[in-house]
């Protein structure tokens, strides 16, 4: 009974764990990527680095025109609006988003990438901007990619820094090379 047990566990933790999973996290990470590239070259290209980009946003959260489900966003976006720190924000907003696109197209610091973009969506979907619908799904999906953290970016420039930074025994950087 006990193996039985261990078997369901290794089943449900084999698309986490094993390198023959790769592929398919490839995929989802380029999927992610362009979610995210898509994201900040568009807010980039919107005018948002000119410091202005978040400002009407958040006068919309401020007054309580979306949907916010907890009140205290309005009052934290009147501050963002009253303290000048929107404009930090417009430039820093679409910077993290390429900087995430970048992490999930080549593989490198996948995990802090995952839990940035994770952290944008949720406090987006809570100020009443983003739709469940679509975000949820990408967090859920962001969720996956954390979950896979050892696999994830075997496919990518991640393996290549980990190998040359973490020599094999040997002390070559690369398989073969000695």
């Amino acid at each position: 009974m006990r193996a039985h047990g261990t078997r369901r566990i290794t089943l449900l933790t084999w698309p986490f764990r094993s390198p023959l999973t790769a592929p398919a996290w490839l995929l989802l990470r380029l999927y992610l990527a362009q979610v995210w590239l898509q994201f900040g070259i568009s807010k980039i290209r919107g005018g948002w680095l000119d410091g202005d980009g978040l400002h009407g946003l958040l006068d919309a959260v401020a007054a309580g025109q979306t949907p916010a489900p907890f009140p205290f966003y309005a009052r934290v976006a009147g501050l963002l609006v009253d303290t000048g720190l929107h404009r930090v924000l417009s430039v820093g907003m679409p910077l993290a988003e390429v900087a995430v696109g970048l992490a999930f197209f080549t593989g490198l610091l996948l995990v802090p990438a995952a839990i940035v973009a994770t952290l944008l969506n949720v406090n987006l979907l809570l100020s009443g901007v983003a739709s469940i619908h679509f975000d949820g799904r990408i967090i859920a999906l962001q969720v996956l990619l954390l979950l896979a953290w050892r696999v994830a970016g075997h496919l990518g420039l991640g393996t290549l820094v980990r190998r040359r930074w973490h020599p094999g025994p040997d002390g070559n950087p690369l398989p073969g090379t000695g």
